[in-house]
């Protein structure tokens, strides 16, 4: 049983690697898609990535390596994301801010995904020996930071989808 285990979480650690790696090319190539085809691609993407992080909080832990991404590649991603996104970047943050006018960005919160998940994916790609220091990345990023990304871009991608938009 134990055996069963370790193999299904392995299993979705790598569903894991894979799915950020689909995530980071959606988001590196998203002028190639047609913007319906790829808002639906990401909006199945995301909940997988999120159905695993409860998974990685269990895993072996490895060493956490915290450091801010360039600000200024940041910054160009959210503009080219914002670009391409247009009027479907945009959400209001819940009923009872929309007096103050409180709004988010689905390109914002793509684009801070994108710079946590990458730095993952770029670790394990130095070598599988950092698998679980990228593991440990992971689960403190998004515990301390990028959850509430992924949670607001799921909630934003859900609402297009409910209003047929994608």
């Amino acid at each position: 049983m134990l055996r069963e285990n370790r193999n299904k979480t392995l299993k979705q650690i790598n569903d894991l690697q894979e799915n950020a790696k689909q995530f980071c090319f959606l988001v590196e190539n998203i002028n190639e898609f047609d913007a319906q085809e790829w808002l639906a691609s990401i909006s199945l993407i995301l909940p997988r990535i999120h159905a695993v992080m409860g998974l990685i909080d269990g895993a072996d832990r490895g060493e956490c390596l915290f450091a801010l991404s360039d600000i200024d590649e940041r910054f160009d991603l959210f503009c080219h994301l914002k670009q391409a996104l247009g009027e479907k970047d945009a959400y209001e943050m819940g009923e009872e801010l929309v007096e103050n006018e409180l709004y988010g960005s689905l390109s914002g919160d793509l684009a801070d995904l994108y710079f946590e998940i990458k730095r993952g994916l770029d670790l394990i790609r130095s070598g599988n020996e950092n698998l679980p220091a990228a593991l440990s990345l992971w689960r403190d990023g998004f515990f301390l930071r990028w959850g509430k990304h992924l949670i607001d871009a799921e909630r934003h991608l859900f609402d297009l989808r409910v209003h047929h938009q994608i």
